[in-house]
């Protein structure tokens, strides 16, 4: 079986002294590995650095195989940013928390494409892209099947106000709504509402926090699996 296409390297590891097992997120195939040689040439090691934009061309006897990749480059995008160390993170995080909650070969159409607008940002280190990486992960949340509602407060239901996010529920709360509790919430930055609000550091961190709890609550301990250490670079990086 072959196959080409485009797609974006997520990571590669060592397979033995002449090859790496390459992961890649590609727009028809989903999440997608392969075997590939050579890793002994810089010229490759430049192409296949997480983030990066490629061409993929996959053979194996069968589907269900690892198979073997050989690539071409498109955008070698890790290339804008090796002297930004936050930018860095933010694509070490995409790439990690990718490989670690999506499945292998299903085809993820709107992810791929909100994953590889978002490291084209990151890359071009265009104004409020962390902002854009929050959302980002509150997309991927809700993919996996674990979205927040921050709509309405679970409490009165009134949709104005909205202050908190219950720990357990994921659903916005008001201040009334939240009464005595107000201190085991988590507090909702402005700007997960309203996207066009004004937002700072401590917003940002607040944000960061209410979406690792729920990464962490629904997929990572409950599949017994770390958290990426990436994703906590990248948090320490943004509120230093």
């Amino acid at each position: 079986m072959r196959w080409s296409g485009t797609g974006f390297v997520l990571g590669f590891k060592k397979y033995n002294e002449s090859s790496y097992i390459l992961d890649a997120f590609t727009e028809d195939h989903g999440r997608h590995k392969g075997l590939i040689r050579g890793i002994h040439s810089k010229n490759l090691r430049a192409v296949i650095e997480p983030g990066n934009e490629v061409m993929l061309n996959w053979s194996g006897r069968l589907e269900s195989h690892l198979g073997n990749y050989t690539v071409e480059p498109i955008k070698l995008w890790s290339s804008y940013i090796l002297n930004r160390k936050v930018n860095l993170h933010g694509i070490n995080s995409i790439c990690s928390i990718i490989i670690s909650t999506m499945a292998e070969k299903q085809q993820n159409a709107f992810m791929y494409e909100k994953s590889l607008s978002l490291i084209k940002d990151i890359c071009k280190n265009k104004e409020d892209w962390i902002k854009s990486y929050i959302f980002w992960e509150i997309d991927l949340l809700s993919d996996i099947g674990y979205g927040l509602d921050l709509t309405e407060c679970a409490v009165t239901s009134e949709k104005e106000n909205l202050k908190f996010v219950s720990p357990s529920s994921g659903r916005a709360v008001t201040i009334e709504g939240a009464g005595s509790y107000k201190d085991k919430l988590f507090k909702l930055p402005n700007f997960l509402i309203n996207r066009s609000s004004e937002y700072n550091n401590e917003d940002l961190e607040n944000a960061l926090s209410l979406t690792e709890h729920f990464f962490r609550k629904r997929f990572y301990e409950p599949n017994n699996l770390n958290f990426p250490k990436s994703r906590n670079h990248l948090k320490i990086s943004i509120i230093k």
